[in-house]
């Protein structure tokens, strides 16, 4: 059996939206890197294939405004996308099913209000309402109650959050803001994603060590030590701790990096649902905290004819509760247990892993590099302050790599030559890119 490589540039731990954006940026900035991951590469943004169908962890959209894409177009993907089809679609308010534009909704005052918000937050400087939480800011509006109500639906489907007393104010218009530019959905599912940043890290010679968890971190600046769970010792220059959660990060630290209270994990029930017609339209709630979304078609995620659904409410309780909201939601418009080819439901689908809270918001969220500890970063939809969601993830990925690469040609990293030595050794033997492909089904 061929020895374990020791050394590299840089090290990545976690092969999700962040790491493998800061493989890419690291590779492509011309550092050795070796990405490890417990599992296999695309945490919540993996599409699993059942049925012909295609499904994604749940709803994701992108921000056509956010800083997403332009990661992804710095690092070479480019997916096919689509605007979602919101031809038909409806709003759901005191128990039934309205056009948005009908006067059962809001009526004249409460339509004037809720235009006259949107205009003021789009001329709002969103970092002076970080102080306030979200339920507080649309409160100060002093809106008629249908009016605040839509408010907090906009904000719900824009941040994919319900808790709005512990959500600061600067993310919910920050959202509400890119939402103005546009979303869209990848054609094929979100692990096109996932599939082209992997090829755009190992085009750039990267190394990808799937099922290989890393269970501790040691050394000094310049010479940091991985140990991996069968043993193995890697030395590196540069680590970038990519590891999902601020706790699982936290484990892994040389240091106490002095986080405080990052805020409340987000979480969502979701029923996805594999669905014999195309015939399902987009519904919000208003007052209550759902949503239902067709993703294909136009996407390529079912067979022809047939379509992916996805009914999600925000802020998940208990699970037997929150399936049947959902079933009921997906019989509301259009579609009965008979219409359902394939499903699957998920109870408490993590969103975010933390919700900036009032007072910090999102500029008191962890900053890339770890205090105390040159040369090691942390990514992920935690870290930095910009963004949120898979915006976070990827901005702070490709900030983290683009850092440790250049920590690693910094004087005095050690584990660039070893690196170096290692790859005159093995060549390219470990460096098969992986093809820009997506699960089919």
């Amino acid at each position: 059996m061929e020895k374990a490589a020791t050394a590299s540039d840089v090290v990545i731990i976690g092969a999700g939206l962040a790491g493998l954006a800061a493989a890419a940026a690291a590779a492509r900035a011309g550092a050795d890197v070796i990405i490890l991951d417990g599992r296999s590469p695309g945490g919540r943004a993996r599409t699993d294939a059942q049925d012909g169908f295609r499904f994604n962890r749940g709803p994701h959209a992108q921000f056509l405004g956010g800083a997403g894409p332009r990661v992804l177009a710095r690092l070479g993907v480019r997916p096919a996308t689509h605007i979602p089809p919101l031809l038909g679609s409806r709003v759901l308010a005191d128990g039934r099913r309205y056009s948005p534009l009908s006067r059962r909704v809001l009526g004249a005052r409460a339509a004037a209000q809720v235009i006259a918000v949107l205009a003021r937050v789009a001329a709002a400087a969103p970092d002076s309402f970080a102080h306030r939480s979200t339920q507080e800011w649309i409160a100060a509006f002093e809106l008629v109650p249908r009016a605040a109500a839509v408010l907090a639906a906009l904000v719900r489907v824009t941040s994919y959050a319900s808790d709005l007393d512990r959500m600061s104010a600067d993310l919910a218009i920050r959202q509400i803001r890119l939402a103005f530019r546009g979303v869209v959905y990848p054609d094929d599912g979100w692990q096109v994603l996932v599939t082209g940043l992997l090829a755009s890290a190992t085009d750039a010679g990267a190394e990808l060590r799937a099922h290989t968890a890393a269970t501790e971190l040691t050394g000094e600046p310049g010479a940091w030590r991985v140990r991996t769970l069968s043993g193995d010792e890697i030395a590196a220059a540069a680590v970038v701790v990519a590891a999902g959660t601020p706790a699982a990060a936290r484990r892994l630290l040389p240091v106490d990096p002095g986080w405080g209270d990052l805020g409340a994990e987000v979480t969502a029930a979701c029923l996805d649902l594999g669905v014999r017609h195309t015939r399902a339209r987009f519904v919000l709630g208003i007052d209550e905290p759902v949503y239902l979304s067709p993703h294909a078609p136009p996407g390529r995620l079912a067979p022809e004819g047939h379509a992916m659904v996805h009914v999600m409410r925000y802020g998940s309780r208990a699970a037997d509760a929150d399936r049947a909201q959902l079933q009921a939601l997906a019989e509301a418009a259009g579609i009965s247990a008979a219409d359902v080819a394939v499903q699957r439901f998920l109870p408490r689908m993590v969103v975010a892993t933390s919700l900036p809270a009032p007072g910090a918001g999102l500029a008191g969220r962890p900053p890339v590099p770890v205090p105390g500890a040159p040369g090691v970063f942390v990514a992920g939809d935690w870290v930095g302050p910009e963004g949120w969601l898979s915006d976070c993830s990827l901005a702070s990925g490709e900030l983290a790599g683009t850092r440790a690469a250049r920590a690693a040609r910094a004087p005095g990293a050690s584990a660039s030559g070893a690196a170096r030595a290692r790859g005159a050794q093995v060549g390219l033997k470990h460096r098969k890119p992986y093809g820009f492909a997506c699960i089919r089904g």
